[in-house]
């Protein structure tokens, strides 16, 4: 097969995954929320319905259970993360990608220790919006240029690219472990936490350290801490 090939092979495959990937349009005006919708369904995303209310997004979400949601910061006058934290005290497994155009620092860092699996902002260009769905889609967390440009105005340490590639490849679980070792945890509070076996904990400091290209889990607490504000 040549390498024309591969791409189309590659492209067709993409395809099929943006197709398996279910969206659920979540802004404040009705008109950003349409277009938006347009456009993700021109690219072949799955989009399962829109919203411009919360209590409409709290009872698509619950119907519909999309694999994804893009949610803005604000709807209906009213600070949507009450919707966040609902889904994930009653074990929703809809992962949410933020899109604001606040740039207020307080919002900012409750979004970031909320659960988003994704990150945009006002700014940012479709290709942002695209790449953060190839990423969470695959189980990864994405912070876009804009947002992070956003984070470094305000004076807060911003990881490398590479970095942020690095962080990309951990799993939700993964990534819960990580910020648990950040916090002092060890394999044993880890396995009581989550209710697994001491082995699987041992392992999952493992994976994460592979994924990350370090030496040893023993310089997971080290990195976690670096890192502990896009986790």
């Amino acid at each position: 097969m040549n390498q024309l090939d591969n791409r189309e092979e590659l492209t067709k495959k993409f395809a099929i995954r943006r197709r398996d990937f279910s969206i659920l349009v979540a802004q404040s005006e009705l008109f950003n929320c349409e277009v938006l919708s347009q456009l993700l369904k021109e690219q072949g995303y799955n989009v399962v319905g829109r919203a411009v209310e919360m209590e409409d997004t709290l009872q698509q979400i619950r119907v519909k259970r999309p694999q994804c949601v893009i949610l803005e910061a604000e709807i209906s006058g009213q600070q949507s993360f009450e919707i966040v934290e609902q889904m994930q005290r009653s074990n929703q497994q809809t992962k949410f990608i933020l899109y604001t155009r606040n740039s207020d620092l307080k919002m900012v860092a409750s979004a970031m220790q909320i659960g988003f699996f994704g990150f945009l902002y006002a700014t940012d260009g479709l290709d942002e919006l695209y790449r953060c769905f190839q990423t969470v889609s695959n189980g990864g967390c994405y912070y876009s240029n804009g947002f992070m440009n956003l984070l470094k105005g305000y004076g807060v340490d911003i990881i490398s690219d590479s970095t942020r590639d690095e962080l990309s490849r951990l799993t939700q679980r993964e990534r819960e472990v990580l910020r648990m070792i950040a916090n002092g945890y060890t394999a044993t509070d880890i396995a009581d936490k989550l209710n697994i076996s001491y082995r699987t904990a041992v392992n999952h400091k493992a994976h994460i350290a592979k994924k990350l290209q370090l030496n040893s889990c023993r310089q997971l607490p080290k990195y976690g801490i670096a890192v502990k504000n896009y986790l």
